[in-house]
């Protein structure tokens, strides 16, 4: 018997009339595309969504090269998600991140369980650009980029502690403008430096 596993929900998209297209993270076959047939039958709360947590029952096709959901089993769903759009663009962006990136990444319990923490962040409404900063840090960090090393001495002076708080203390669910901005300037800052100093490509 095929047994269940775990998985985060990066994308959905339509493919034809019959299939949805899923971009998926697992902790055991890391982020892969795969296949599901759209049931007639089932309500749409049945039917899966973006930033869903799901277990899942996976099948090859016939040739090999493509897997098939088989079953699919709503864990958790993160629609107050996409009710802001500060919190939609944060977690789509970090998503883009992952997909584009999948190749790379090997599985990994570390990977799934930040993603699953940044999602979580989001659609527990904490503040959405402080939770995109350091979900982009911690993943750099995990997957061995020098961000410590290289990134934080591209820093200016004057930036470093009130960095160094954000990244350090619970996110918060509200923050003021001026904090807001100094974590958009931060955050393109930090892709900026991973253009340059990774073989990443961002998820902006």
């Amino acid at each position: 018997m095929p047994e269940h596993e775990e998985a985060l929900v990066l994308k959905t998209e339509p493919s034809g009339e019959s299939f949805l297209k899923l971009h998926l993270l697992t902790e055991e076959q890391g982020i892969f595309l795969c296949l599901k047939r759209i049931s007639k039958k089932a309500g749409p709360s049945a039917a899966p969504d973006i930033f869903d947590t799901a277990l899942v029952i996976l099948e090859n096709s016939k040739q090999g090269t493509l897997r098939f959901v088989k079953e699919y089993q709503l864990v958790k769903r993160r629609e107050s998600i996409g009710q802001n759009y500060r919190s939609l663009h944060g977690a789509s962006t970090f998503a883009r991140l992952l997909i584009r990136n999948g190749a790379h990444m090997p599985e990994s319990p570390v990977l799934f369980d930040l993603t699953r923490r940044t999602l979580d962040a989001f659609a527990e409404d904490k503040a959405p650009e402080i939770v995109l900063l350091k979900s982009l840090y911690l993943l750099l960090k995990d997957e061995g980029y020098p961000v410590r090393e290289s990134w934080w001495p591209e820093l200016p002076p004057s930036w470093r502690e009130p960095t160094r708080a954000l990244l350090r203390q619970p996110t918060p669910a509200r923050t003021d403008r001026e904090t807001r901005e100094f974590c958009e300037h931060l955050e393109q800052h930090l892709t900026r430096w991973m253009r340059h100093h990774t073989d990443l490509i961002p998820g902006e």
